[in-house]
């Protein structure tokens, strides 16, 4: 991924987050030139608030576009640091294979409403964290801890001796999310649109769950499943 890629944001929520969590990572805004709404006057006013400068672009139609400064990925050493801190019970999002920068994105978004603690993304196996993934995260990637591993297993294991329990989601196994114990520490691991998690991540899991006893056809999209598994725990956790 470009360094360009990476350090551009794309549409009012995704700007607007950053400017609230994180105003001094923008480096320049752009404007749609042709629009004058309420929507663009409402992101114009955030900016002048916190002193931030923009211009106004004709080659934009609808979405303002951000550019940033170089900002550092949480690693696995940054994820060990916040969980060794941590205080109660945590719940981990973990992406796999997730390979749709579309599907990230919502599944970050989930994450975010829900009150997910961390996010884990498997630097080499998904999708990059590019434009698209925040601009359908909607600012969720301002509001969630995102840590980026580059070997899940060496993860798992340091979750196991921080006494989190795992669970692999596959619409082949037999145990039902419903019958799980979400309120303990707990990481939940979601795969790929097409083949799922991998099979030698799902042999480190602590167990493999389902979603669906429909035995005609059980297989949610990626981002729609982050979304049941996670508002089940959130309602658990409560």
């Amino acid at each position: 991924m470009s360094i360009k890629e990476n350090n551009i944001r794309i549409g009012f929520h995704s700007i607007e987050s950053i400017v609230k969590k994180n105003p001094e990572s923008i480096k320049r805004v752009l404007m749609p030139g042709q629009r004058n709404d309420a929507r663009v006057s409402k992101l114009k006013d955030l900016l002048d608030e916190v002193g931030i400068s923009y211009e106004n672009s004709n080659k934009l139609k609808q979405e303002p576009e951000a550019y940033l400064k170089d900002q550092p990925e949480q690693n696995f050493k940054d994820l060990k640091a916040f969980i060794d801190t941590f205080n109660g019970n945590i719940l981990i999002l973990i992406l796999d294979n997730v390979i749709d920068p579309r599907n990230l994105g919502a599944c970050i978004r989930s994450a975010a409403v829900t009150g997910v603690d961390a996010v884990v993304i498997n630097k080499h196996h998904c999708a990059p964290s590019n434009a698209i993934a925040h601009k359908v995260a909607a600012g969720g990637f301002e509001f969630t801890e995102i840590f980026h591993v580059t070997n899940l297993i060496n993860c798992f294991k340091f979750l196991n001796k921080s006494g989190i329990n795992i669970s692999g989601l596959s619409e082949h196994a037999s145990d039902s999310y419903s019958d799980c114990n979400f309120k303990q520490s707990s990481a939940l691991v979601m795969g790929s649109e097409e083949n799922g998690v991998r099979k030698k991540t799902l042999e480190n899991c602590d167990q493999i769950i389902n979603l669906s006893a429909n035995e005609n056809f059980k297989s949610f999209n990626v981002s729609v499943a982050t979304g049941i598994i996670l508002s089940e725990a959130a309602r658990q956790r409560k």
